[in-house]
């Protein structure tokens, strides 16, 4: 029965989510050029790499992790980047506009990095951050343990 489901995974991850697993491959491809380590986690593939200010990504089914990630913040990491995997499921294409433009738009502008932490908004209050965050809970069935998941991990509220 789980090889029937690891094929199902990766069947719906190449069909309705080809565009981010495409990209997700080239990545990988790149990353693992410059010796990155993956492993396996719930049939979806961490690469842990070496990137200045980078938490981590998700394209489909490929996830990357900052390699300085270690115990109850990977832990957190991991859950979170593959609740966007399960979101790659949902929405398929529609994850690009959806889920991957806002969370990069969020992340990555530092007048918004600037206005969260003066106002200590938590990164998960946006939807698509938030609801990735019970998306990875529901797939994994894990547990986050940093205080910024348990606390403010679901919009800001508490999980």
């Amino acid at each position: 029965m789980e090889i029937l489901k690891k094929i199902l995974f990766w069947f719906w991850q190449f069909t309705y989510g080809l565009l981010q697993n495409i990209a997700g491959l080239c990545m990988l491809a790149i990353y693992k050029a410059k010796g990155s380590k993956s492993e396996w986690y719930h049939n979806a593939l961490i690469t842990y790499i070496d990137k200045k200010n980078f938490g981590g990504v998700s394209l489909g089914m490929f996830i990357f992790i900052t390699d300085k990630a270690e115990g109850d913040k990977l832990n957190d990491y991991r859950i979170h980047e593959f609740g966007h995997t399960v979101q790659t499921m949902i929405l398929g294409p529609l994850w690009l506009l959806v889920i991957a433009l806002p969370s990069f738009i969020w992340c990555g502008l530092p007048a918004l990095n600037k206005w969260r932490k003066d106002n200590d908004i938590s990164y998960y209050w946006l939807y698509c951050e938030g609801w990735s965050n019970l998306c990875g809970l529901w797939y994994t069935k894990e547990k986050f343990k940093t205080e910024e998941c348990l606390t403010k991990g679901r919009f800001g509220k508490p999980i």
